[in-house]
């Protein structure tokens, strides 16, 4: 479009009702479908109620041993149920700041296209960090608010315990003495043997985390398009 078309009054209004109508669209958008978190919470009390009746049968048939006074005990199925367990529980974890990552990316895009790239004198590979750090600051510093400390600070958990899970698959060994002391603070977490244990309430309680970040990145989201939707008038 040549200058003097764009600064022809009708050309100018189209363009602002058709940026109007994306804004609307990026507000009325989540940038995490609900049922996906709706499908994992029930994955989470599914798979838990499986161990659950899992152990509970092992531990019957080991009694039913002691009890007829068996000498030899086969305990291989409580084994066998306890590594399905701490598996699965990794898994969990691993899956969840995976979904973490697609939600901080996702969210980023969304900032982009409600401000504007060309109003943005710096992306993402512009910063220095992880890959989820950078994320929260170009969220932090474009979208001018900041996440909770109360909130992030259990993500930052998640994120640990999610990379010694696939670079020390579980491995207490290599755990710096600062990092065995923030682990031993964290509710729900046992190091108390070779591998890190987590008990199913972390994972409810890392779960209900990513979801309070999601409605509070979501709601801030929302505000910006609102803004940009009904900017104030300076007189």
């Amino acid at each position: 479009m040549k200058k003097d078309e764009q600064n022809n009054p009708e050309a100018m209004e189209r363009e602002r009702f058709f940026r109007k109508m994306m804004l609307d669209n990026l507000k009325s958008t989540s940038t995490i479908d609900s049922y996906e978190l709706q499908l994992f919470d029930w994955y989470i009390r599914e798979t838990e109620q499986l161990i659950a009746g899992m152990l509970s049968a092992e531990k019957t048939y080991i009694q039913e041993q002691i009890d007829v006074g068996t000498e030899d005990v086969n305990d291989s199925g409580i084994v066998a149920a306890e590594y399905y367990l701490k598996r699965l529980r990794y898994s969990h974890v691993i899956y969840m700041t995976s979904l973490l990552e697609s939600f901080l990316e996702r969210s980023c895009e969304k900032l982009t296209n409600i401000i504007g790239k060309q109003n943005m004198p710096f992306n993402i590979g512009d910063l220095t960090g992880d890959q989820w750090s950078v994320k929260r600051k170009f969220l932090e510093r474009y979208g001018n608010f900041k996440i909770p400390k109360n909130i992030f600070s259990e993500i930052n958990i998640l994120i640990f315990l999610r990379n010694n899970f696939v670079h020390d698959n579980g491995s207490t060994s290599e755990l710096k003495n600062q990092e065995k002391a923030m682990l031993d603070k964290q509710p729900w977490v046992n190091l108390s043997g070779p591998e890190i244990v987590i008990e199913a309430d972390y994972i409810h309680s890392a779960f209900k985390a990513i979801k309070s970040l999601i409605q509070f990145v979501e709601a801030r989201l929302g505000d910006i398009a609102d803004r940009a939707i009904h900017p104030k008038i300076v007189a």
